[in-house]
């Protein structure tokens, strides 16, 4: 490409106004979660940026793009405080907010510029998905934009009175709308279609797991005939048999409604900027007051439902906040919510329990163990030190409780009965778990393996051209197993963690390199695993120097991590050059295959 051509780039503020392709150049100042598969075949990963007011405590008011490719190592890589290069992105609009698309279909050509621990050195940016040369005036402009983020502590720090208050709130311009000054609290068995009100009630449910949006069941203990009946079993919220699942292929048991049942809970989609407060700042059972709530009704199954949108005025309003027992119609809703589950004591949530006043235990009360959910380990108070997860290694949606790998491993969810009555196991499904996991080894057994060059067998240049540009990626596995250990009797577990990728670069906060040619690469390597694993690593050198298989003791602390489950081809399956096409059609030939093997990844953990 042209210098000419790529110099005709756009700040965000421009991008954000524009539609049509665009060239822009922008801080990365939040990432959401990880790769994940669009409904196609293509993958996607999802992100802002921004090139001023980096230091405002907000990510919203960027640019936030949305990057797809059917081959996952053409998406970059982008982490946090990056600097990133896009050519061509479209700009179209998305429920009224604009958004960048780079279509799986596209070229769009990225570049990373990254900070470099060594103050001395040029940052070399990296990009993708073929190689090219940033021009000097984009170069210019990504280093001073590199160089203002080693000043900004943090993207997300808006303190509380950044919060709405009062005259700070505009409202939508509807016929017959009073100033908000002068809008009383509405209960929800009072609320219309076609209204704007404002609530004050606790948190039922509530789903933060969509990057657009937030979904929240608020009640406020009133009942309005035109909600959606909630009864004690009814763990759907769509009225599906199963949950998510309208044909009942798989027999999953749906989790209970822990709200109060009947008519009382108010589905509530929140937008930008009140998402990134929900995700932020909000949890289940917690008492909130949302302002300028738009009532209307689903077109799907025409129950009353809401949202609270993006203020066009006044952006930077947040219209979702928590309250204290001080707030205007709190007293009502308390007195209300206690003359509910006094009424209602067997529909009691199992939250509720937990605000009972304490009773005096007796002897023989102390000594009854506490009830264990499945898939949990009771932790003594002599051993929990022991057992303490490190502090140094984060795991992404804290919120979700962990699982033990034995759980995990013999998961009954995969087991399954088909209409005709026959029981099989599913080979694998697309599950998510959070859990707590040591290291005992890992391969390949030298650092300087870890990284790889990417597959450029799609790749038209001459492999031997001393001049081609390689791309270096991270691949390699560990070992784990579940701590604390199981009760006795029951068979302790290990599992392969597979980490590649983004996956790997947000663990390590590192860019893959040649290790063999990068010194300084595998030091930083090696000292960032050291936290994951202790001394492993080095007594696993010495024992390969030594030509020994056993370790010794090995010092590493447990860890808590997200995993993720998938399936891959298995191994059986005939060789597609070898065998006739009636073979490979019939698939794998063990009878008690599926022709899938079952694997399992890290994502959204990091090494602080």
């Amino acid at each position: 490409m042209s210098g000419s051509y790529s110099s005709r780039f756009v700040d965000v503020s421009t991008a954000l106004s524009s539609q049509g392709k665009v060239s822009v150049i922008g801080v990365i100042v939040d990432v959401f979660g990880g790769i994940w598969k669009s409904r196609g075949s293509s993958s996607c990963i999802t992100f802002t940026i921004k090139d001023s007011g980096l230091d405002n405590g907000h990510t919203w008011d960027g640019l936030k793009i949305k990057y797809f490719k059917d081959n996952e190592s053409h998406l970059p890589p982008v982490q946090v405080r990056d600097v990133i290069l896009l050519r061509d992105l479209t700009i179209k609009p998305f429920k009224g907010d604009p958004l960048g698309v780079a279509a799986q279909d596209q070229e769009v050509p990225w570049a990373i510029f990254r900070l470099d621990p060594d103050p001395t050195s040029s940052p070399a940016p990296l990009c993708g998905p073929t190689h090219f040369e940033p021009s000097t005036s984009e170069k210019i402009h990504a280093l001073n934009l590199l160089n203002s983020v080693a000043v900004v502590n943090g993207f997300r720090k808006a303190p509380a009175h950044d919060f709405p208050r009062g005259p700070h709130v505009v409202q939508a311009a509807t016929p017959n709308q009073k100033p908000y000054a002068h809008r009383k609290l509405s209960l929800i068995k009072d609320i219309e279609e076609r209204t704007f009100v404002d609530l004050v009630g606790e948190i039922v449910k509530i789903y933060t797991n969509d990057s657009e949006k937030v979904l929240l069941y608020l009640t406020d203990y009133t009942t309005n005939e035109y909600l959606q009946d909630h009864q004690l079993d009814d763990g759907s919220d769509n009225g599906y048999n199963h949950a998510g699942d309208i044909y009942g292929y798989q027999n999953r048991p749906k989790k209970k409604w822990t709200g109060p049942a009947g008519r009382m809970s108010l589905p509530i989609t929140l937008w930008e900027p009140h998402a990134s407060y929900a995700r932020q700042h909000l949890k289940r059972n917690d008492l909130i007051q949302l302002i300028n709530v738009h009532v209307k009704r689903s077109r799907i199954n025409g129950i009353l439902e809401a949202s609270v949108h993006t203020n066009r005025t006044n952006p930077s309003s947040v219209n979702v906040r928590t309250v204290d027992r001080q707030n205007a119609g709190v007293e009502q809703f308390l007195q209300r919510k206690m003359e509910y589950w006094k009424a209602n004591p067997r529909k009691r949530g199992p939250e509720s329990e937990n605000q009972q006043a304490p009773k005096k235990s007796t002897k023989k009360q102390r000594k009854k163990p506490g009830k264990v959910e499945e898939g949990q380990v009771p932790i003594t108070s002599a051993s929990s030190k022991r057992y303490a997860p490190n502090e140094n290694i984060k795991a992404g949606n804290p919120s979700v409780p962990t699982m033990s790998l034995e759980a995990i491993l013999s998961n009954k969810f995969h087991d399954n009965i088909s209409y005709d009555n026959i029981g099989y196991r599913l080979p694998f499904q697309n599950f998510c778990y959070r859990t707590t996991v040591r290291v005992v080894d890992f391969f390949p057994p030298r650092l300087e393996d870890f990284s790889v060059p990417e597959d450029t067998s799609d790749d038209e240049t001459d492999p031997k051209d001393p001049n081609r540009f390689i791309r270096w990626e991270w691949r390699f596995c560990i070992l784990v197993e579940s701590v604390p250990p199981p009760p006795a009797g029951q068979t302790k577990e290990q599992t392969r963690l597979f980490i590649a990728g983004p996956d790997a670069e947000y663990l390590l906060g590192l860019t893959a390199v040649d290790l063999r040619q990068n010194l300084q690469d595998l030091k930083e390597l090696r000292e960032k695993l050291f936290i994951l694993w202790g001394d492993l690593e080095e007594r696993k050198r010495i024992a390969l120097h030594d030509g020994k298989q056993d370790l010794g003791p090995v010092s590493c602390r447990p860890f808590n991590c997200c995993i993720q489950e998938y399936g891959v081809l298995c191994s059986h399956r005939p060789n597609t050059e070898s065998t006739n096409t009636e073979e490979v059609e019939n698939g794998c030939s063990h009878d008690d295959c599926f022709g899938w093997d079952r694997r399992f990844a890290m994502f959204l953990t990091t090494i602080a």
